[in-house]
């Protein structure tokens, strides 16, 4: 079966009942040709790679840090990230969320942080 469309500009198109909808665009508007002009280092695409967060650190001091991480990285390597901005040795470090002082071992994930989340580091002194 044929079926007869009319375009505004009074041109007639004849389809084939059994025409796909790419066949019936193609007809329609004609064949198209599509450029990408990428500008810049290519995009990685490893679409395997986990998000990353953007999470803040303040210190008793008012000093804040802003700081890059997967929810999966536990809080050792946070505190390993702060020691290389300059903050206090790992093992001085005290993270606290939301009133629960983290663990080294246990990942971001477990304690609830997302992006955005503000973290409490204080210094723990030796009580040597």
């Amino acid at each position: 079966m044929e079926i007869s469309i009319t375009k505004v500009n009074g041109k007639s198109i004849n389809l084939e009942v059994d025409d796909s909808s790419d066949t019936i665009h193609l007809k329609i508007h004609g064949p198209t040709r599509k450029l990408v002009l990428r500008l810049g280092p290519e995009p990685d695409m490893d679409l395997d790679s986990e998000p990353v967060m953007r999470i803040s650190v303040s210190t008793l001091g008012g000093k804040t840090l802003n700081l890059e991480v997967k929810e999966t990285d536990t809080t050792k390597i946070v505190k390993n990230k702060i020691r290389g901005l300059g903050g206090p040795s790992v093992n001085q470090q005290v993270l606290i969320f939301e009133g629960i002082t983290l663990l080294s071992g246990r990942t971001l994930a477990s304690y609830g942080i997302k992006t955005g989340s503000e973290l409490l580091m204080m210094s723990q002194q030796c009580g040597c």
